[in-house]
C-alpha cells in the first residue's frame, strides 16, 4: 500500500509540474500568448484570493501606497494603505542622517515604471499581513501577470529577503537573486561590492 501511495504522489507531482510548465516560460514569466488567470499563486498567474488595487504613490523601491478597489481583509476599498513588497529589499534613500545607498534611485524608478500612479495591480498576502512598522505586506502582480516582487530581484533592483513566516516564493526569489548577481544585473554590476 505504501508503494502505491508513493507512486500516486509522484504522478500528482509530475502532473502539477507539467501544468506549471505550460503556464510559465523558463524565467517564470507567462508563456507567450498566455493570458494571466486567477488560480493558484504562481509567477505567471494571479491567485484566486488576490484583490484589485490602484497605485496611489511611491515611497521607494520596495514600498508604495495603494487603495483597494474592492472589499477585502487585505486592503480597504478607497483607503490609502502603505504597502511593503514581500521577500525583497531595495537600496535605501538617505534618511535620518544615513547616506543614500547605491542604486536607490534606480530601484525607486524601476518600481514607478512597473507600477505608475493610477495603475491597477493585483495583490495577495502571505501569512502575516503587517510588519512591525504597521505596513501591509503583499505580493503584487501587474495586469499582465508579472509578479513585481520577483521581477525587481530578477532585474537587479532588489535582493531576496525572508520576512518569516511569509515564505511563499522565497525559493524563486533566491534563485532570481543568484542569477542576477552572477550576470551582474542592476545593482550587482553597478555598485561596489555588488
Amino acid at each position: 500500500m505504501g508503494k502505491v501511495l508513493s507512486v500516486l504522489v509522484a504522478v500528482l507531482v509530475v502532473v502539477g509540474v507539467a501544468v506549471g510548465v505550460r503556464l510559465l516560460d523558463p524565467d517564470g514569466a507567462p508563456a507567450p500568448g498566455a493570458a494571466p488567470t486567477r488560480g493558484e499563486a504562481g509567477t505567471g498567474e494571479v491567485p484566486d484570493d488576490a484583490v484589485l488595487a490602484t497605485v496611489v504613490s511611491h515611497v521607494d523601491g520596495d514600498t508604495l501606497r495603494l487603495a483597494g478597489q474592492e472589499r477585502s481583509e487585505v486592503l480597504r476599498r478607497g483607503e490609502d494603505t502603505t504597502v511593503r513588497l514581500l521577500e525583497i529589499d531595495t537600496p535605501e534613500h538617505g534618511r535620518s542622517g544615513r547616506p543614500e545607498e547605491c542604486f536607490a534611485d534606480e530601484a525607486s524608478r524601476a518600481l514607478r515604471d512597473k507600477l505608475p500612479v493610477g495603475a491597477e495591480v493585483w495583490v495577495a498576502a502571505d501569512r502575516d499581513l503587517r510588519d512591525p512598522y504597521g505596513r501591509t505586506l503583499l505580493y503584487l502582480w501587474t495586469g499582465s501577470g508579472e509578479l513585481v516582487n520577483l521581477s525587481m530581484i530578477r532585474e537587479g533592483y532588489a535582493e531576496a529577503v525572508l520576512f518569516e513566516p511569509n515564505d511563499a516564493f522565497i525559493d524563486l526569489m533566491r534563485a532570481a537573486e543568484t542569477d542576477a548577481r552572477a550576470e551582474g544585473r542592476g545593482m550587482w554590476g553597478a555598485c561596489p561590492g555588488g
